[in-house]
C-alpha cells in the first residue's frame, strides 16, 4: 500500500519529529511511504530531510508560493496521481488546505483516503504567522476543510477539546505521539545545578516566568536555555536578568543533538503557557531527567508530584526548582521519581500507539 504524508517543512519541530518516527514505523511494517513537502526549509534550523531520505521511497518538494500559486496544485495533483496513493495523510494548516481543494474540487470520486493530524491549537499557531483579518478568514476556513477529512488524529485531549470549541461536526482520533526510553546516564550532581530549557523562544513558553523565578535564587546553579528565537527577543530575555543570572546562563541557539542537551543536563524545566502535547518534555522524561513543568493540560496529565513537580505561579516555580535540588541529591527520592516516570511514559510507548494509526488508515 502506498502512503503519502504532505508537510509544510522538513524543519525539526514537534510535527516533524512525529513524522519522521511515523514514517520510520510504517516503513518497518512493510509500508510504501512518500513524503510530499509543499515549502522550502529555513536553513538556519535542522531539517530532518537527510534522516528521511534514508528511510522513505521518495521525498516531493513543491516550489514557488505553494498554496497561492495554481502550479503548486497542478503538480501536487500530478504527485498523488501519478502514484495512486491509497491514503494521503496531511500535516499542518497549509498542507491540510491544499489537500481540502484537491480533494473537493478535482479528486470527487474517493481516489484517495484523507487523514489529517492536527499537531496543537493553532489558533495561537496562525496568530504569529498572519495579519488578524487573514487569519480569522483562514482559520475559519481551515477549520471547515477539516469536515471534508476521511479522518481527523489530534495529539491530545487538550487539542481534542479545543477543536470543539471550534467545530461540533468532527469525531476526531486521540492518539498521542510516542516516546522511547532512552538508556538511563548517570549524572554526578555535584553542584552547580544544570538547569535546562529547550524549545522556540517566545513568549507562549514562559521563559521570562523562568528568568524572573531564578533572578533572585539563592542556589549554585547553571541555566542553558537551548532553541530557536529572533533575537529581538533573546536580547529582551538577557535585559530582564540580573548579572548574576547573565553569568549563570547561556543561549544555545538552535540545538542539533538533543541526546548530547539532555545528558548534560540535571533538571528540566518547561514553563509554557499552551502545548497541544508538549514533546519536548515527554522527551526530557524519556532521558529520565527531573522535570518541572506548568500546572496546565496537557503537561499535567504526564508530570504530577510523584514523578516530578508543578507550579501554578513564579513563587511556585522558585519553589520547585529549590525542592527539586534537594531530591536530586537524595538516591531514594531520585529513584523512585524516575521510577514513576518510566511508569507514565508506558502509555506513549510505540507498541501502545502505533496500531492506533493503522486501524485509522483502516489497515
Amino acid at each position: 500500500m502506498k502512503i503519502a504524508h504532505i508537510i509544510n517543512s522538513l524543519n525539526r519541530g514537534g510535527a516533524e519529529s512525529h513524522l519522521l518516527e511515523l514514517v520510520t514505523a510504517q516503513v518497518n511494517a512493510g509500508l510504501d511511504v512518500d513524503v510530499i513537502v509543499i515549502g522550502e526549509d529555513i536553513p538556519e534550523i535542522l531539517s530532518i530531510n537527510k534522516e528521511l531520505t534514508n528511510i522513505c521511497r521518495k521525498i516531493y518538494r513543491l516550489k514557488g508560493p505553494r498554496m497561492f500559486n495554481v502550479f503548486s496544485y497542478i503538480k501536487l495533483r500530478k504527485v498523488i496521481k501519478e502514484n495512486s496513493y491509497k491514503v494521503v495523510h496531511s500535516h499542518q494548516p497549509r498542507s491540510d488546505y491544499m489537500i481540502y481543494l484537491l480533494k473537493r474540487y478535482f479528486f470527487t470520486d474517493n481516489f484517495f483516503k484523507w487523514v489529517v493530524s492536527i499537531h496543537g491549537k493553532y489558533d495561537s499557531y496562525l496568530d504569529n504567522n498572519f495579519k488578524k483579518s487573514f487569519k480569522l478568514y483562514f482559520f475559519k476556513k481551515l477549520v471547515f476543510s477539516w469536515s471534508f477529512a476521511d479522518e481527523v488524529i489530534v495529539i491530545s485531549e487538550e487539542v481534542k477539546t479545543w477543536l470543539e470549541n471550534h467545530t461540533k461536526k468532527l469525531n476526531p482520533h486521540v492518539i498521542n505521539y510516542w516516546i522511547s526510553l532512552k538508556e538511563f546516564s548517570a549524572v554526578s550532581h555535584n553542584p552547580p545545578l544544570n538547569i535546562g530549557f529547550l524549545g522556540r523562544l517566545n513568549k507562549n513558553k514562559g521563559i521570562e516566568d523562568l528568568v524572573d523565578s531564578l533572578n533572585d535564587l539563592n542556589l549554585d546553579f547553571y541555566l542553558v536555555i537551548g532553541g530557536f528565537g529572533s533575537q529581538e527577543y533573546i536580547n529582551y530575555l538577557k535585559q530582564k536578568m540580573n548579572k548574576n543570572l547573565r553569568n549563570r546562563s547561556s543561549f544555545l541557539g538552535y540545538v542539533e543533538d538533543q541526546s548530547k542537551f539532555f545528558e548534560g543536563i540535571d533538571l528540566f524545566v518547561f514553563p509554557s503557557y499552551s502545548e497541544g502535547l508538549g514533546l519536548v518534555l515527554l522527551e526530557a522524561m524519556s532521558y529520565q531527567k527531573m522535570c518541572i513543568t506548568r500546572n496546565v493540560e496537557p503537561m499535567n496529565q504526564f508530570i504530577n508530584d510523584e514523578n516530578g513537580y508543578l507550579f501554578n505561579n513564579n513563587e511556585e516555580l522558585k519553589n520547585c526548582v529549590m525542592q527539586a535540588s534537594n531530591d536530586i541529591t537524595n538516591e531514594s527520592i531520585f529513584n523512585k521519581k524516575i521510577e514513576n516516570t518510566k511508569k507514565a511514559l508506558e502509555r506513549y510507548d510505540i507498541k501502545n500507539v502505533f496500531p492506533k494509526i493503522l486501524e485509522v488508515y483502516n489497515l
